[in-house]
């Protein structure tokens, strides 16, 4: 293989996922670099922007040494979500980034909605008056650390800040914006995902073995990237990005509004078409937690949730609220927390395993009734990240939603999507379909639901709100 070839760039809360492909959609190689989420309070996440630079350099590093530099003709990125880095004139980090799952900023948003009601909010951004968007974080350091906000002349999402260190350019497309909580989506006058910016600096070629006429692409949201990634742009269709957290996007082909506030309207990474989407409630994370603190760090995934699979639907009961973090589903409440409701002497591990799992279908089934009740024909879903590796949360998703399930060759497609950002951006492809047709591949078999399970989870899916909402008074109290 001699290329062209093209880079895309996962840069996600875990780590990033650096993957160089042929501008005929195959992998040719990849690297991961992890760095750590730093929790200094409760609701408390933060991370150095610095890690995801070093990141960035030795993962791109690893990837161009297995070809001829000159032959990689673009780098695009998909970057986390609802963070904020307080820079200096420079674009140097004053302070550590507040990532997606800081919750501090809860005074902020509710003295907003003192002023501005909550449906109007939403109506003009698209997005909830919620304490988890970049805007709110912003509001906090300029309340909580006035010397920093005085020092800051650029405030910037993950995704601007490592496109700045790359072209050296200040820039931000239109899902990266969106999720700022500042833009009205109807509206967006800055630059699609798509849009090839000029080249690499010399310091990032330097640093990363690229060439430096290497083309750089503006690139999108990580969820945005993860849903092109899995092949998802036309309408009706739904990716599951199960990562650390879980969001969901339906694809639409004009921005659209949910009476209820579940589900928020952003920019697709196609500039073409836009996304309902719910920015996702830890899930992942919940599964990683139990493994870190009932199981050992050690323990395989496969070996937790294995015998799950022989405790029936609903787990004789037992509820979990996915709510580690704060709420995302049935409600956005960033006072919520975790519960296991229900158990009794006869419950074990297997069934606290099982109703983690569900939990996190049933969050899923009130964001796709969301999506529907906005006048949004959901047909599929298709499920990617690390969570969709294992088969009994993918076959309980699809008997919790009533919906079939389907499985990416690469279930790791944020990294994908930002390669066919590249592709398109420098010219290599013409457009995201044709791109999307070149990158994505499915596994042969769909999970279909079963009706008999189905029908046992319709019940408990009604317990899992009704304990919920039982519970709200306490959370908010």
């Amino acid at each position: 293989m001699t290329g062209p070839y093209v880079i895309g760039c996962d840069v996600g809360s875990q780590g990033t996922n650096t993957a160089l492909y042929s501008d005929d959609g195959r992998l040719v190689a990849s690297a991961y670099e992890a760095y750590d989420v730093l929790y200094p309070r409760p609701g408390w996440a933060e991370q150095d922007p610095r890690a995801w630079i070093d990141a960035l350099h030795k993962t791109i590093r690893q990837v161009v040494g297995q070809v001829e530099p000159s032959a990689v003709k673009a780098i695009s990125f998909g970057s986390q979500l609802d963070g904020i880095v307080v820079c200096d004139a420079k674009g140097g980090p004053l302070r550590n980034a507040m990532i997606w799952m800081d919750r501090r900023a809860e005074a902020q948003a509710a003295a907003l909605a003192e002023r501005v009601s909550r449906q109007a909010f939403y109506k003009h951004t698209g997005a909830n008056l919620d304490s988890s968007h970049a805007v709110f974080k912003a509001l906090w350091i300029k309340g909580e650390e006035p010397e920093i906000f005085a020092r800051a002349k650029k405030l910037m999402p993950p995704g601007s800040f490592v496109l700045q260190h790359a072209s050296g350019a200040t820039m931000v497309d239109y899902s990266n914006a969106s999720s700022l909580a500042l833009l009205d989506p109807r509206t967006p006058e800055l630059a699609p995902g798509t849009h090839g910016i000029g080249r690499v600096t010399t310091a990032f070629a330097a640093a990363t073995g690229l060439a430096r006429d290497t083309c750089v692409v503006v690139g999108c949201g990580d969820e945005m990237a993860a849903t092109l990634g899995a092949g998802v742009y036309s309408p009706g269709e739904v990716c599951d990005v199960v990562g650390t957290a879980e969001p969901v996007c339906a694809v639409s082909s004009a921005p659209r509004e949910d009476s209820t506030m579940l589900v928020e309207c952003h920019p697709h990474g196609d500039p073409d078409s836009w996304l309902l989407e719910n920015p996702g409630f830890v899930s992942g994370g919940n599964l990683r937690w139990w493994r870190d603190h009932f199981f050992g760090p050690d323990s395989e995934y496969d070996a937790i949730c294995g015998p799950a699979a022989d405790v029936a639907p609903g787990a004789e009961g037992l509820v979990f609220l996915p709510c580690m973090q704060g709420a995302m589903a049935p409600e956005w409440n960033g006072a919520a927390r975790g519960v296991f409701f229900g158990l009794s002497l006869a419950h074990t591990r297997a069934h606290m395993t099982r109703a983690l799992l569900e939990g996190s279908a049933f969050a899923l089934r009130d964001i796709l009734e969301a999506m529907q009740n906005a006048g949004l024909n959901v047909r599929r879903l298709t499920i990617v990240g690390g969570g969709a590796k294992g088969a009994l949360w993918r076959q309980i998703k699809a008997d919790v939603t009533g919906l079939p399930v389907r499985v990416p060759s690469n279930v790791e497609t944020t990294a994908t999507g930002a390669a066919i950002l590249a592709a398109v951006g420098s010219g290599l492809l013409p457009n995201v379909a044709s791109a999307v047709s070149a990158f994505v591949a499915y596994q042969p078999e769909e999970h279909q639901p079963d009706p008999e399970r189905r029908q046992a989870y319709d019940e408990a899916y009604e317990r899992y709100r009704e304990v919920y909402f039982a519970l709200k008074p306490v959370f908010d109290a």
